[in-house]
C-alpha cells in the first residue's frame, strides 16, 4: 500500500514536471529553428526577381528568374508535376535536381535539406520555384542547438526523477510511519488478547465437565472461537506485511499443490452439495513459500463454496500463458455488484454484513490473499461471465 502511495505521488510530480519542462525546451528549439530559417529566406528574397516571364506550353506564366542566379551557394529551380523544367545553375546538377523533387513532394515553404536551406513560391497549381542557399554554418547551428536541447532534456528528465522520488519519500515517510505503528499495534495486541483468550477457553471446558453443556456455555465457546479465528488472521495479515518476516521461498510444483487442496475443500463442497471441476496444467513450477500458496488457493475455494448456489458448480483452473501463471477459481451465484469488486479486497470490508457475522466471516481472508500474492508482484482481479464469479490470480513466472 505505502510502495503504490509512493509511485502515485512520484508519477505526480514526474509527470506535469516533464510536460512542462520538455515543453518549454522544445519551444525554445522550434522558435529558434524558425527563426533562422526566416532570417536565412530573407537573404534569399534579395536576390529574387518579382516578375520575369517565361512561355510554358500554351500559357504564358509568371516565374522568377534570378539575373544573379550564378551566385555561388544560391540556386534557383522550377518544378513542373515533378519534374524539373529549370535550374538556373546546370540542368545536370544531380543533387540540386533530387533536392529539388524531394521537397516538391513535401509541399512545404521552407525549410532545410543536406546542407541547403531553401524556400519554396508557388507559381500555379502544379509548379513551384525553389531558391537554396547554401550556408552549412546555420545548419551547423541548427544542429547544435537541437543536440543541445536533447541533452538539456536527458538531463532535465533525470534531475526531474531524482527530485521526484525525494519529495515522494519525504511526503509518504509519515504516512510510512504511522501505517508501521499501526501494524505493530495490530500484532503487539493480538498476542496480548491471546493469552487471556486461552485462559477463557480452557476455564469454559474445567466448567463444562463440571456442570455439562448449556447453551450460556456454547455461547461463551462459539465466541472464543470466533475470537481465535480474528486473532490468528490479523497476525498472519501483520506478518505478511512485514517484510523482515518473509520466509525462504523454495521451487513447488503449483500443480501438485492445488491438486491437493483442491481435494481438501471435497468433503466441505459436498456438505453443501456443490460440484468442484479442475483443469490444471501438468508441472507448473514456481519459486515461493508453500504455506503462502496454501492460503490463496484455501481463501479462494473458501470463498467459492460458500457463495456457490447449492447443486452449481466451482470451477478451478491453473495454466501458464507466456511468463505468466495464471489461477482461476469460478463459482456459479450471486455476481458482486462491480462497484464493490475493489472494495471487497480491503480489510474488514464484507458485501453481506449480516450473513458474514452469522458465518464468523470478518472480511480479511481476500485482504491476506491480495498481499500474499503481491508478495510475488503478481495481482488479483474479479469479474463476471457467463454467470460465473471469477476471481484471477496472475503471477509472473
Amino acid at each position: 500500500m505505502i510502495k503504490k502511495l509512493s509511485q502515485r505521488i512520484f508519477l505526480l510530480i514526474m509527470i506535469p514536471l516533464s510536460v512542462i519542462i520538455l515543453g518549454i525546451i522544445i519551444l525554445f528549439a522550434f522558435l529558434n529553428y524558425d527563426n533562422t530559417i526566416n532570417m536565412s529566406t530573407s537573404m534569399m528574397n534579395r536576390f529574387i526577381d518579382e516578375k520575369p516571364k517565361r512561355n510554358l506550353g500554351n500559357r504564358e506564366e509568371e516565374y522568377k528568374t534570378n539575373p544573379k542566379a550564378n551566385i555561388e551557394g544560391l540556386y534557383n529551380v522550377v518544378v513542373e508535376n515533378s519534374v524539373i523544367i529549370q535550374n538556373s545553375d546546370n540542368l545536370n546538377d544531380k543533387v540540386i535536381n533530387e533536392y529539388a523533387l524531394k521537397v516538391f513532394k513535401k509541399n512545404k515553404k521552407k525549410g532545410i535539406i543536406g546542407k541547403y536551406i531553401y524556400r519554396t513560391k508557388k507559381i500555379n497549381k502544379n509548379t513551384i520555384h525553389i531558391t537554396f542557399i547554401e550556408d552549412e554554418n546555420t545548419i551547423s547551428h541548427i544542429k547544435t542547438i537541437f543536440i543541445c536541447s536533447i541533452i538539456l532534456s536527458i538531463i532535465s528528465i533525470i534531475i526531474i526523477y531524482i527530485i521526484a522520488k525525494k519529495v515522494s519519500k519525504i511526503i509518504v515517510s509519515p504516512v510510512e510511519k504511522t501505517f508501521e505503528k499501526q501494524k505493530q499495534f495490530i500484532s503487539d495486541a493480538s498476542h496480548e488478547l491471546k493469552t487471556p483468550l486461552a485462559v477463557i477457553q480452557a476455564n469454559v471446558d474445567v466448567l463444562e465437565s463440571e456442570v455439562g453443556t448449556n447453551k450460556w456455555i456454547e455461547y461463551i465457546q462459539n465466541e472464543a472461537d470466533s475470537m481465535n479465528k480474528l486473532i490468528g488472521e490479523l497476525l498472519l495479515l501483520a506478518k505478511i506485511e512485514n517484510i523482515n518476516n518473509i520466509k525462504e521461498n523454495t521451487q513447488l510444483n503449483l500443480s501438485k499443490e492445488v491438486e491437493i487442496i483442491v481435494s481438501m475443500f471435497e468433503s466441505m463442497a459436498y456438505e453443501k452439495q456443490v460440484n468442484i471441476k479442475n483443469n490444471i496444467s501438468e508441472n507448473i513450477i514456481i519459486i515461493g513459500n508453500k504455506e503462502d500458496i496454501e492460503h490463496i488457493v484455501s481463501t479462494l475455494l473458501d470463498n467459492a463454496i460458500k457463495h456457490t448456489e447449492t447443486k452449481k458448480e466451482i470451477m478451478v483452473n491453473l495454466k501458464k500463458e507466456k511468463s505468466a501463471i495464471i489461477l482461476e477459481v469460478k463459482n456459479m451465484g450471486d455476481p458482486i455488484p462491480e462497484e464493490e469488486r475493489k472494495q471487497i479486497f480491503e480489510r474488514f470490508y464484507r458485501i453481506d454484513k449480516s450473513r458474514n457475522r452469522k458465518e464468523k466471516r470478518y472480511g480479511l481472508g481476500l485482504a491476506i490473499a491480495k498481499s500474499t500474492i503481491e508478495k510475488y508482484n503478481g495481482k488479483i482481479e474479479v469479474s463476471y461471465k457467463d454467470n460465473f464469479t471469477i476471481f484471477k490470480v496472475i503471477i509472473p513466472s
